[in-house]
């Protein structure tokens, strides 16, 4: 029986529950974690994740799947957007699909608020580098705050800074903003919003006009664009008293920031008021305009690397520091690539039926699986309207009833190791492998087998699997396999475990059939461990190799010839799902 509260703390199942959830892929493995639009990637992390990791990994798969179900690649691609309006869509798409996934997934919600609150809620979110970048960090809060209150304080301070060092830029903007919130429906909307929300920046940093403080700047007619205003890209006003210009500035044109901040024009606190401030020594917007205009054109043409960090980024780094000081430990899991297989000969073919004649009788007989019969009639249970007729003969058998019946409820997996040491052996193992498939499949047992490692990935990497029989998928006698590469068996263990996980059956049986010692022990060993608590029970048969002792003492069996083997893997699996 498969423990739920087991799988949930392993990474790997973790992973492969929500990718079916989603309905999008998800691999394991190497340093770097990534989307393509197609695949989510997770670097290979440690195989005792703590909480707090695990949850950032899991937030990670929410937020990448929510861009791969519902962003279009090919609209963003099409729009060819500059760095700046690319981050700031993806300020506008992160949200948009995340309520997406959320309202399929109500309980996305729940992980998409604390992983909002622990990235941009920690001190560690620093100033960025670029000093009008600070627009962008409080248009982040500034959205991210719809959802997570906790948010507000931050925003309202960088709203603060924001109005001082850049004022009239943040009505302009939160003008846009209140649109967004309404008719951001697409990827094409966001892209629309965010060139906008760019077009704002450009007027203001080309703008010949000095900039005004908050309370000034009259904000847009609601349904206007920008660049219907007047060149300086705001609506024409009366003239304004020029000591009401004079607002403090930040430290970004080499100036000494005050210690008071005036207070906003859309209600956020700033920080204090203007009252207190010895505007005597303080810089003016009049005289430091041109230096504030040139921060924000330096903004504008800045690349990727002078922006900060999307959510995507900040959780992928994360992750892959993490598993560049955990390699050693680290979970790595098998990709399922094409292997060629070619038919058994007939001769094989009856060998291997009557090789297992034997156990398929002793099975049939013997196993003590339980499971639901169909419901019969019976004079307890829940009352059946279709049998009411039987009151006119005085027949009791009113109630439906389930009762058990000694039956199977039982999956078996038999993952074959196709290194190159198997080369003398390999033709044996392959027979005898049909032969357990062929008495499993006739007792009504769902069967699988698969071969590891597979064919090799660009990157010289022998961590693979090849599926020879599927899950569901009538036996076959193709299973002539040709023997290559490594032992990467942890790898190849969890990804079973992962295509078992979602099967019906209570029992989940994996039998390792190999004739040396993984790749890598420590994911090996981590494999079985977590698999036996989740409740996957494994067996293992090693040829002319001890190794597997290591791994599965007492559930497993050495052969020195290959003569032993087909009868060891009969024995052991026979024990197995009879519960000998």
């Amino acid at each position: 029986m498969i423990d739920t509260r087991a799988v949930m703390r392993s990474l790997p199942l973790v992973a492969s529950v929500l990718g079916r959830k989603y309905g999008v892929k998800v691999e394991i493995g190497g340093t770097d974690a990534y989307t393509d639009g197609t695949v989510i990637r997770l670097p290979s992390l440690p195989g005792d994740v703590p909480d707090t990791l695990l949850a950032t990994a899991r937030g990670y798969l929410d937020h990448e799947a929510g861009h791969v179900r519902d962003t279009d690649f090919q609209a963003l691609k099409a729009a060819a957007l500059t760095p700046l309006e690319k981050h700031v869509w993806n300020t506008l798409e992160d949200n948009r699909v995340e309520h997406k996934l959320a309202s399929i997934f109500p309980g996305c919600r729940q992980n998409f608020d604390w992983l909002i609150a622990h990235v941009f809620g920690s001190e560690a979110y620093d100033e960025p580098a670029q000093p009008a970048a600070i627009i962008l960090n409080w248009l982040l809060l500034e959205v991210r705050s719809w959802d997570v209150q906790s948010l507000s304080s931050k925003r309202d301070f960088l709203a603060g800074q924001v109005d001082m060092a850049f004022p009239g830029v943040r009505p302009k903007i939160e003008h846009v903003l209140k649109s967004v919130r309404t008719r951001c429906r697409s990827t094409q909307d966001a892209i629309d919003f965010a060139r906008e929300i760019v077009r704002v920046l450009d007027q203001y940093a080309n703008s010949t006009e000095k900039p005004v403080s908050p309370d000034q700047d009259e904000p847009l007619d609601a349904g206007s664009e920008p660049n219907e205003q007047s060149p300086n890209g705001r609506s024409e006003q009366n003239d304004t008293d020029p000591q009401e210009e004079n607002s403090t500035q930040s430290e970004w044109g080499g100036e000494s920031q005050q210690d008071e901040t005036p207070a906003d024009g859309d209600g956020h606190d700033g920080g204090g008021s203007s009252d207190d401030t010895d505007v005597s020594t303080a810089p003016t917007a009049n005289e430091n305009h041109d230096q504030v205009r040139e921060f924000v054109r330096d903004l504008l043409g800045a690349g990727e690397d002078g922006l900060p960090q999307s959510l995507g980024d900040i959780l992928a780094d994360a992750l892959q520091a993490t598993s560049r000081q955990s390699q050693e430990g680290a979970v790595t899991v098998a990709i399922p690539t094409p292997k060629k297989a070619a038919p058994l000969t007939e001769a094989d073919v009856v060998e291997a039926r009557q090789a297992s004649m034997a156990l398929r009788t002793r099975m049939q007989g013997l196993l003590q699986t339980k499971t639901l019969a169909r419901a019969s009639s019976g004079r307890r249970g829940r009352l059946d309207t279709g049998q009411l007729h039987r009151l006119a003969v005085s027949d009791p058998r009113l109630f439906r009833t389930k009762a058990e019946r000694t039956g199977i409820d039982t999956t078996v997996h038999i993952l074959i190791d196709c290194s190159g040491s198997m080369v003398r052996r390999i033709r044996l193992a392959c027979c005898s492998c049909y032969a357990v498939a062929s008495a499993l499949e006739a007792s009504k047992i769902n069967v699988a087998v698969t071969a590891f490692p597979s064919s090799q990935l660009p990157n010289g990497s022998y961590s693979t699997v090849s599926p020879v029989i599927t899950h569901g998928q009538k036996v076959h006698a193709n299973l002539d396999l040709v023997p290559a590469g490594g032992t990467p068996m942890g790898e190849a263990l969890w990804w079973v475990m992962q295509d078992m996980l979602p099967l019906n059956e209570r029992r989940k049986l994996i039998l390792v059939v190999t004739d040396g010692e993984p790749d890598s022990l420590e994911c090996a060993t981590q494999a079985i461990e977590q698999g036996e608590k989740a409740g996957f029970e494994i067996y293992g048969i090693g040829i002319t190799s001890s190794g597997i002792n290591v791994l599965l003492p007492g559930r497993s069996a050495v052969v020195n010839s290959v003569a032993e083997l087909a009868h060891a893997m009969f024995t052991l699996l026979e024990g197995a799902i009879l519960g000998r």
